[in-house]
């Protein structure tokens, strides 16, 4: 004979979704096997999930309309797909310069010298132009540097 099904909540899985937790997590909360939770509630997990993202996604969006900068720069490179390509000139170690020059840096300047090459790769900023199509239905869009 079998063992009687563990009552468990399809509610409370859910919300333990919308959270983030993962099939563990729930499974751990719950106090049962992770295995139950993937049968009998993988539905409702990815449901939970789905739904946590976009009360995320709406927030970070109020966010962004609210003037929060650092929330315009996540939205613009994570749905408009704008990025900042790494600049080999600037992706400089600097204890490693020192060593194959032979110059010493004390602490302090080396500090000053990441904080002015972070400074200098904030100033630069990338603008998205208009996509420009290519005669076969596809687009290609380009990025241009601008230094304020």
């Amino acid at each position: 004979m079998a063992r009687p099904k563990k009552e468990i909540d399809a509610r409370k899985v859910e919300q333990l979704a919308m959270v983030g937790c993962p099939p563990n997590e729930i499974a751990a909360e719950l106090d049962c096997r992770e295995r139950t939770i993937h049968r009998r509630f993988g539905t409702v997990v990815k449901k939970g999930a789905e739904k946590g993202k976009t009360r995320i996604r709406s927030q970070l969006f109020k966010m962004a309309m609210q003037g929060n900068l650092g929330a315009t720069i996540f939205l613009a490179k994570a749905w408009c797909g704008m990025k900042e390509p790494q600049d080999p000139a600037v992706s400089v170690n600097v204890s490693a310069m020192a060593t194959a020059t032979g110059f010493q840096f004390s602490e302090e300047q080396k500090a000053e010298l990441v904080k002015a090459i972070e400074t200098l790769r904030r100033k630069t900023v990338y603008r998205k132009q208009e996509p420009i199509g290519n005669g076969n239905g596809e687009q290609a869009a380009t990025e241009q540097p601008i230094l304020n």
